[in-house]
C-alpha cells in the first residue's frame, strides 16, 4: 500500500513538474513572440517570424543600439560640486531649501548658506498667520510680533553670514523693535548683501513711531556693496558725515520721513532707478549734482512745492502734482511719462505746462480732473514735437461754464502734430447745449491713425470732437467709440447718439461703435 502511494506521488510529481516546464516554455515562447512583434512595430513594419531576414535583424539591432545611446543617464545630485549645488539651491526659497536639507545629511547645513533671505508673515509664522495690524486684539498683535522676531533671530544666528545676495523683511514693526532690527541690518551689511528691503508698513495702524533706519552703520567700505535699497514706513536721519552708497543703483522710498533727500541722492552717483511714494514731509527736491546714470524717476503722493534736477539720461518720468514748479534740466531723452495733475481749472496746463517740461516725450499718460472750459485760448504756443501715443483719463465737472470744455480737446491735435494713437477715457455729464464751433478752426492732421473714445455718453462736446477728428485726420485708419467707461456699465443712449450723429460723417468706413 505504501509502495503504491509512493509510486503515485512520484508519477503525480513528475506530471506536475512536466506541466510546469511546459507552461514555462509556452510563457517564454509568448514572451519572445511579443518582444519580436514589439520590435517589429517600432521599426515600422509587422514581419512574420518565419520570414524575418538578416536585414531585419540588422535594423532591430541598430534600433536597440540607438535606444541604449538615447537612454537618459542617471545623475547623482550628491556627487555634484559644492558650488553647483549652492547655485541650484539659490533658485529655491529659504523654506524649500530647509525642506531639502532633511533629505540628506550632506545637505543638512545647506540652508545656512542660502543667499536670498526673505522674512515675511507666511514664511516665518505660517500660511494662517496675520500681519500685525490685521488683528483687533492688541495682545495677539504683540504676540505675533514677538514670535516673528524670535524666529528671525534664530535663523540669522545659525546662518553662515556670507554670500548673502538679498535680505528682505516684510512685517509690521516699529521703532520699539529697533534693537532687533538694527541687528538684522548689521547682519545684512556684514554679509555684503547687494539688496536690502525693509517693509514695516502696518495694515490698519497709522505710520507713527516708524523705525529709525541706522544710516550711521554704513561707511565707504560696507556701503559700497549695496546696489538696491527699498524702505517702507521708516525714518531716515542722515548723519553729517554720511558718505552715501557708492554703487547704489535702485532706491525706493515709501512713507519714509526724510528731511534732506538731496543729500542722500547726491551721494549716490550711479543711481539709475528712483521712486519716492507718499513722503508727505518732502516739499522741496533740488539736486545740484547731475544724476548722469538716472533713467527712471517716479514721484507719487508727495506734496512737492518745487523740484529741480539734472538727469541727461532720464527716459521715464512719473509724477503727480502741479508741474508749475518742476524743472528738468537737460532731460531731453524722456520718452515715456505718466502725469497725474489732480484737479486743474482748465486744459491749459496740459497744452502748455506739459510741453514745457516734457517737450520730447513720445508716450504720455495723463490723468486730470477739469473744472471749466478755457476762455480766450486760440493756440498752444508750445508743441509736443515727438509725441506719438497719448492716453488721457479725464473727468469733467458739470457747471455753467463747461459747455466747450470737452470739445476743446481738439486742441491736442494742434499741439501734437505727429500724434499717431489717441486714447480718451472721459467721464462727463450729458450736455446738449449748443457749442461755439467757431472756437476751434479745422486744421488737417497728417499722422493720426487710431482714436479710441471711452465713456461716450452722447455729450455734445464728445460728438463734435469725434466729428472734428473724422474731418481732419487725413490718414485715420480706425475710430472706436465705446459708450462704456470707468463708471458706466451700460451705454445705450451713447450708442444711439453715435449711430445717429457719427455714422453719417464716416466717409471712409473707419468708425466702429461697440
Amino acid at each position: 500500500m505504501e509502495d503504491n502511494v509512493l509510486v503515485s506521488s512520484k508519477i503525480h510529481g513528475r506530471s506536475k513538474s512536466t506541466t510546469a516546464k511546459r507552461t514555462h516554455v509556452e510563457d517564454r515562447s509568448i514572451l519572445v513572440t511579443n518582444y519580436n512583434t514589439l520590435n517589429c512595430i517600432i521599426c515600422g513594419q509587422r514581419i512574420s517570424k518565419r520570414r524575418r531576414t538578416q536585414h531585419n535583424f540588422q535594423k532591430i539591432s541598430r534600433w536597440q543600439l540607438n535606444l541604449q545611446r538615447t537612454r537618459p543617464c542617471l545623475l547623482n545630485f550628491q556627487s555634484l560640486p559644492e558650488d553647483i549645488v549652492l547655485r541650484v539651491m539659490s533658485k529655491l526659497t529659504l523654506k524649500e531649501v530647509a525642506r531639502l536639507s532633511v533629505v540628506s545629511t550632506n545637505w543638512r547645513q545647506a540652508w545656512t548658506f542660502h543667499p536670498n533671505l526673505y522674512f515675511g508673515i507666511k514664511t516665518v509664522l505660517g500660511n494662517n498667520a496675520k500681519r500685525k495690524g490685521t488683528s483687533s486684539d492688541l495682545n495677539c498683535r504683540i504676540s505675533s510680533a514677538d514670535k516673528f522676531i524670535e524666529r528671525v533671530d534664530a535663523i540669522l544666528e545659525k546662518h553662515c553670514g556670507t554670500m548673502v545676495n538679498k535680505f528682505a523683511v516684510k512685517f509690521g514693526l516699529s521703532n520699539e523693535h529697533a534693537n532687533h532690527v538694527n541687528g538684522w541690518v548689521a547682519f545684512a551689511t556684514a554679509s555684503k548683501a547687494r539688496v536690502i528691503i525693509l517693509d514695516f508698513s502696518p495694515d490698519w495702524e497709522s505710520h507713527e513711531n516708524n523705525y529709525d533706519f541706522p544710516c550711521h552703520i554704513f561707511n565707504k567700505h560696507n556701503g559700497s556693496y549695496l546696489e538696491a535699497l527699498r524702505l517702507d514706513s521708516v525714518t531716515m536721519n542722515l548723519p553729517l558725515d554720511f558718505c552715501g552708497f557708492a554703487n547704489l543703483k535702485l532706491l525706493a522710498l515709501d512713507n519714509v520721513r526724510l528731511q534732506h533727500l538731496e543729500q542722500l541722492i547726491s551721494q549716490c552717483h550711479v543711481l539709475e532707478w528712483l521712486s519716492i511714494q507718499s513722503c508727505n514731509q518732502l516739499h522741496n527736491l533740488h539736486v545740484s549734482e547731475p544724476l548722469c546714470r538716472l533713467q527712471y524717476l517716479s514721484i507719487q503722493g508727495c506734496h512737492l512745492q518745487r523740484m529741480e534736477l539734472h538727469a541727461p539720461n532720464l527716459t521715464t518720468f512719473e509724477y503727480d502734482g502741479s508741474l508749475a514748479l518742476v524743472t528738468l534740466n537737460e532731460c531731453s531723452n524722456i520718452k515715456t511719462s505718466t502725469i497725474n495733475l489732480f484737479v486743474e481749472k482748465t486744459l491749459k496746463n496740459i497744452l502748455t505746462g506739459i510741453p514745457s517740461v516734457l517737450p520730447h516725450v513720445e508716450t504720455l499718460y495723463v490723468e486730470v480732473h477739469v473744472k471749466t472750459q478755457m476762455s480766450g485760448f486760440t493756440q498752444s504756443p508750445l508743441k509736443f514735437t515727438q509725441l506719438k501715443c497719448l492716453t488721457m483719463e479725464i473727468t469733467f465737472e458739470r457747471g455753467p461754464f463747461d459747455r466747450n470744455s470737452v470739445f476743446q480737446l481738439a486742441y491736442l491735435l494742434v499741439a501734437a502734430p505727429f500724434l499717431e494713437d489717441l486714447y480718451l477715457d472721459m467721464y462727463c455729464s450729458l450736455n446738449r447745449c449748443p457749442l461755439d464751433l467757431d472756437d476751434i478752426v479745422d486744421q488737417p492732421h497728417y499722422h493720426l491713425k487710431m482714436v479710441c473714445i471711452f465713456g461716450f455718453c452722447g455729450n455734445a462736446g464728445q460728438v463734435e470732437l469725434a466729428k472734428y477728428i473724422l474731418r481732419n485726420a487725413l490718414i485715420l485708419e480706425q475710430m472706436i467709440i465705446d459708450p462704456k467707461g470707468r463708471y458706466r456699465l451700460q451705454g445705450c443712449f451713447g450708442r444711439e447718439e453715435a449711430e445717429k450723429k457719427l455714422v453719417p460723417e464716416d466717409m471712409d468706413g473707419v468708425l466702429t461703435i461697440l
